[in-house]
C-alpha cells in the first residue's frame, strides 16, 4: 500500500481538487464549531438576562411559610438562597396614606440583575425603607423622613432607581416598598386570612439548578399519587408550594426565547445544509480528478482492496488537515463572534473558554464532519473500483441509481450530522423531510425545462448542453442561496412578531379593584387626559365545581389548578380585540351564557352546548358554553378563562378592571389620580414593559449577528459552487479556443449561460426559502406570509453575481493557451 499511497498524495495535492476539499472540511469544521459553541453560551446568556427579572434562577414561592427541608436541600446543592416576602399593606405618614406592596428581603437580594439604590453603596439596615419613585410621590417624603407601615416605624434610606426584579401580577403592583426581612413582624401586616407570598430565591451553576428542578418535580408527581384516606402530613400540606424558573415567571419572555432556540437550531441546520452542499461538491470534483488515476492502477495489476486502503489513508490525511485548519479557526471564529457580540450588545455577559470548546462542540463538529466525508465521498470512490477501468477512462455518463445511491449516502450523513449538532429531531426532520421532497421536485421540473429549452433549436438553446448536468449545478445554487434568505426572513418576521407584541401605545397602567360606584368617574377622568386603554371589565371572584350538573372528577381537580383556586370571571358584550374564536358563536345572544378559553377546555374536556356551574359569594351561577376562545396571554391586556354574557352576574357585586397608556410626559398626572381613587389598586407595567422590550432588542440583536455569519458562509459556499462550476467548463475552453473561437464570443457566451442558471436558481431558491421559512414559521408559532420582495430581488441579483463572477473565472481561463489547459487536463 505504501508503494501506491506516496504517489497518490503527491499527485492529489498537484490538483485543485483537494484543496477545494480540504477548504469545504475546515468551513465545516470551523463554522458548526463556533456556532453550536456560540449556541450554547448565547442561550445561557439569555437565560441569566431573562432570570434577572425573577432575581434568581428560581423561586420557591407559597401561600404558607416553605419548608426548611428545601432550603437545605438547596444548601447541599451549593446554591445560593435568598428569602422575600411580599404582602400589600398601607403605608402612611400624618396625612398621606397609600396601598403599597412590601417586598421584605435580605441583604443579598437580588441573586440575579441589579437593584439601584440612591444614594449608592448602602445595605437595608433594620428600621430603614426603600422607596420606589411613585411611593415617594404619593407619600410626598424626601430622603430622612419617617413613614409608617401598618403598625411599624421606619426611616426612609433610599430611592429604588431600578429593580429588575419585575413580575406582573396582582402581587406586583406598585407602588412598593423594601424592608428588611427581619422587619416583618414589627409591621404585624400580616393576620389570619392575609395573602402573602413567601419565596426562597435560589441561584447557582446550571447543573445544580437542573438537579433541583428534577427533584422538586419527583416531590409533586409523588405528592399527586398520596391516597386520600392517609391524614395529611407536612408534604401534602404543601400542595400551593410551587416552582417557577425564569421562563415561567415571565410568560411575556416565553415565546421569544423560545423562538431564539428554535432560530439557533434552524442556524445550525442551514450551516451543516451549506457545508453539506461545499464537501459534496468538492468530493465529486475531487472524484473525478482521480477517475482516470484509479483506472490506470486498476490496469496496472493494483487490487481493488489495495487502491481503496490507500485512497482511504489519503482521505485521513486530507482529513487530518482540515481538522487543524479548522480547529484552529473554530476557536477564533468562536472567541471572535463572541467579542463582537459583547462589542455590539454591551449587556450581554458571555464568557469564552477555548477549553470547553475544544472538549465540546470541536469533537461533535470532527466525528460529524467526518462521517459526512465518507457519505459522499466513499460511495463514488467503490463506486469506481467496481467499474472496468475502459469504462471510467471513456467517462461514460454516470446510471441513475449510482447518482441515487450516492445522494441517499451523502444526505444521510448529513441528517446525522444535523441530528447529533442539533439535538432537535422533529425541527431537523421537518427541514430535511422538505428540502429532500423541494430538491427531488424541482430538479424534476428544471431538467424536464432545460431538455424543452434545448429541443426549441431557439438561440437560448445553445446555453443548454447538459440538461442533467445543469439540473443538477441550478438546484445547488438554488439550495445555497435559498438557505441565507431563509434566515434574513425570519429575522424579519421575528421582529415584525415582537413589535405586534409590544407595539407603540402599549398599556403601561394596569388598574384593578376599582369599586362600581367609582367606575364612571375613573372613565370621565381617563377620557379627560386622552389616554386609551380597554374596556373596563367587571371582576367577581368564583370558582368553577361542575359541568353539566356533575362534579369534576378527584384526579382532574387535583391535577388542574384551574380548580383549586378563585378565577377572575368578567362579563362583557364582546370580546377582548385579542381573543380569537376557535368554533362556536361569534357572539351572545342571550344571557347566561359563557366563553371558555381553548386550552382550559380541552384540559377540562369542555365543548360547547356544556352547561357549567360556578360558586360565588352571592350563590350559584350556571350558564351555558356557546364558544372556545384562543387568549393572547403575552399580551399586556386584561384576559380571562371565562366571559359572561351581559346581565348574567351582578357588575355591582365585585370592583372592575382595565389597563390603559400613559405617556411618559404626563406620568406627574397620574400621581393625583391615584389619590382621587384611593381604593383602587394602580399596578405600574411600565418597568416590567421596559424590561421584556430590553430583552428581546437583545434577542434582536443575536439573531441579526448569526443571520450575518450564516449568510456570510453561506456567500462563500456560492462562490465555491461557482468556482467549481467554471472549472468543469476549462475543457470546454481549451476545446473551443483549439478551433478559433475568440476571446470575447467565449466570455459572451459562457457569461451568458451562467448568468441563466443563475437567474433559474434565483426562481427556484424562492421556492426552497418559502417552503422552508412557513416550516419555521409554522414551528415558532409565528404568522404565515408570502415574501413577495425575494422573487425579484433574488433572481436578478444571483444574475448578475453569476454573471460577474462567470465573467472573471471566464476571463482566466480565456487567457490560458489551449495547449496548456488540455494536457493539465489530460
Amino acid at each position: 500500500m505504501n508503494a501506491l499511497f506516496s504517489p497518490l498524495l503527491r499527485q492529489s495535492f498537484q490538483t485543485t481538487g483537494v484543496y477545494l476539499l480540504i477548504i469545504a472540511l475546515t468551513l465545516a469544521i470551523s463554522a458548526t464549531t463556533a456556532l453550536k459553541f456560540s449556541n450554547e453560551q448565547i442561550q445561557h446568556a439569555v437565560a441569566l438576562q431573562a432570570a434577572e427579572m425573577l432575581a434568581a434562577d428560581l423561586v420557591l414561592n407559597d401561600t404558607q411559610p416553605i419548608a426548611p427541608k428545601w432550603r437545605e436541600q438547596a444548601q447541599a446543592l451549593g446554591l445560593k438562597q435568598s428569602e422575600v416576602t411580599v404582602f400589600s399593606s398601607m403605608a402612611h405618614t400624618d396625612e398621606q396614606f397609600v396601598m403599597v406592596n412590601v417586598k421584605a428581603i435580605q441583604t443579598n437580594f437580588p441573586l440575579r440583575g441589579e437593584l439601584t439604590i440612591e444614594p449608592k453603596a448602602q445595605q437595608l439596615q433594620s428600621g430603614e425603607v426603600w422607596l420606589s419613585q411613585r411611593a415617594m410621590d404619593l407619600l410626598k417624603v424626601k430622603l430622612g423622613d419617617r413613614i409608617a407601615i401598618a403598625d411599624g416605624q421606619f426611616r426612609v434610606s433610599g430611592k429604588i432607581l431600578h429593580d429588575s426584579n419585575q413580575e406582573l401580577g396582582f402581587s406586583g403592583f406598585s407602588p412598593t416598598v423594601m424592608i428588611a426581612q427581619q422587619d416583618v413582624a414589627k409591621t404585624n401586616a400580616i393576620q389570619l386570612g392575609s395573602r402573602i407570598d413567601y419565596r426562597v430565591l435560589l441561584a447557582g451553576e446550571p447543573k445544580a439548578i437542573q438537579q433541583y428542578e428534577q427533584d422538586f418535580k419527583q416531590f409533586k408527581n409523588q405528592q399527586k399519587t398520596q391516597s386520600k384516606q392517609v391524614a395529611q402530613t407536612e408534604d401534602e400540606q404543601q400542595a400551593g408550594l410551587r416552582l417557577r424558573n425564569a421562563s415561567e415567571g415571565n410568560t411575556r419572555l416565553m415565546k421569544p426565547i423560545a423562538n431564539l432556540d428554535t432560530f439557533l437550531q434552524l442556524a445550525n441546520i442551514l450551516t451543516i445544509l451549506l457545508c453539506g452542499i461545499a464537501i459534496a461538491l468538492s468530493s465529486q470534483r475531487y472524484i473525478l480528478q482521480n477517475q482516470d488515476h484509479i483506472a490506470l492502477l486498476r490496469c496496472m495489476g493494483a487490487s481493488k482492496v489495495q487502491i481503496f486502503k490507500a485512497y482511504l489513508f489519503l482521505l485521513l490525511v486530507v482529513f487530518a488537515v482540515a481538522m487543524l485548519l479548522g480547529s484552529i479557526a473554530g476557536v477564533v471564529l468562536g472567541y471572535g463572534l463572541l467579542q463582537l457580540m459583547m462589542q455590539l450588545i454591551p449587556q450581554l455577559n458571555v464568557p469564552f473558554s477555548a477549553f470547553a470548546m475544544l472538549w465540546g462542540p470541536l469533537p461533535i463538529a470532527l466525528l460529524t464532519s467526518a462521517t459526512v466525508l465518507l457519505g459522499f465521498v466513499l460511495p463514488q470512490l467503490w463506486q469506481l473500483l467496481n467499474t472496468p477501468p475502459i469504462r471510467v477512462i471513456r467517462q461514460q455518463e454516470k446510471s441513475v441509481q449510482s447518482m441515487l445511491l450516492v445522494l441517499f449516502s451523502g444526505m444521510l450523513s448529513l441528517i446525522i450530522f444535523s441530528v447529533v449538532l442539533t439535538e432537535n429531531l422533529v425541527l431537523t426532520a421537518w427541514v430535511m423531510g422538505a428540502i429532500l421532497a423541494l430538491c427531488a421536485v424541482l430538479y424534476g421540473l428544471i431538467w424536464g425545462l432545460l431538455k424543452f429549452i434545448r429541443r426549441l433549436k431557439l438561440g437560448i438553446s445553445a446555453y443548454v448542453r447538459t440538461p442533467y448536468q445543469t439540473a443538477f449545478q441550478i438546484t445547488a445554487l438554488a439550495l445555497g442561496l435559498s438557505l441565507i434568505t431563509v434566515l434574513a426572513v425570519l429575522r424579519t418576521d421575528l421582529l415584525e412578531r415582537w413589535q405586534q407584541q409590544l407595539p407603540v401605545g402599549t398599556p403601561n397602567q394596569f388598574v384593578y379593584g376599582l369599586p362600581p360606584f367609582e367606575k364612571d368617574a375613573f372613565q370621565q377622568q381617563l377620557n379627560q387626559h386622552g389616554w386609551k386603554g380597554t374596556p373596563l371589565y367587571p371582576n367577581v371572584r368564583g370558582r368553577l365545581v361542575a359541568k353539566n350538573d356533575q362534579p369534576f372528577a378527584t384526579q382532574l381537580v387535583q391535577h388542574n389548578n384551574s380548580l383549586r383556586r378563585e378565577l377572575n370571571l368578567t362579563q362583557a358584550s364582546t370580546f377582548p380585540s385579542d381573543n380569537v374564536i376557535v368554533s362556536g358563536a361569534k357572539q351572545f345572544s342571550q344571557s347566561h351564557q359563557v366563553s371558555v378559553e381553548a386550552k382550559t377546555a380541552t384540559e377540562l374536556g369542555i365543548q360547547i352546548g356544556d352547561r357549567l356551574t360556578f360558586s360565588l359569594p352571592e350563590g350559584v351561577l350556571q350558564a351555558t358554553v356557546i364558544n372556545l376562545r384562543s387568549v393572547e396571554w403575552e399580551s399586556f391586556s386584561p384576559n380571562f378563562f371565562f366571559i359572561f354574557s351581559p346581565q348574567t352576574m351582578d357588575a355591582n357585586a365585585g370592583s372592575y378592571l382595565a389597563s390603559f397608556y400613559v405617556p411618559p410626559a404626563q406620568k406627574p398626572l397620574l400621581i393625583d389620580m391615584i389619590q382621587q381613587f384611593s381604593n383602587t389598586v394602580f399596578i405600574d407595567v411600565s418597568l416590567v414593559l421596559d424590561e421584556v422590550k430590553r430583552i428581546v432588542g437583545l434577542l434582536v440583536q443575536i439573531i441579526s449577528i448569526l443571520a450575518l455569519l450564516v449568510a456570510l458562509s453561506g456567500i462563500l459556499v456560492l462562490i465555491a459552487c461557482l468556482n467549481l462550476l467554471m472549472d468543469e467548463r476549462k475543457r470546454e475552453v481549451a476545446l473551443l479556443r483549439s478551433f478559433g473561437s475568440s476571446k470575447q464570443k467565449l466570455k459572451r457566451m459562457l457569461s451568458l449561460e451562467i448568468g441563466f442558471m443563475g437567474f433559474i436558481a434565483g426562481v427556484v431558491s424562492c421556492f426552497f426559502a418559502e417552503v422552508i421559512s412557513a416550516i419555521a414559521s409554522y414551528k415558532m408559532e409565528l404568522v404565515l406570509q408570502p415574501h413577495w420582495e425575494i422573487w425579484w430581488i433574488l433572481p436578478l441579483c444571483m444574475t448578475l453575481v453569476c454573471m460577474l463572477i462567470g465573467r472573471y473565472r471566464l476571463s482566466y481561463l480565456s487567457d490560458i493557451p489551449p495547449l496548456q489547459s488540455l494536457r493539465e487536463l489530460n
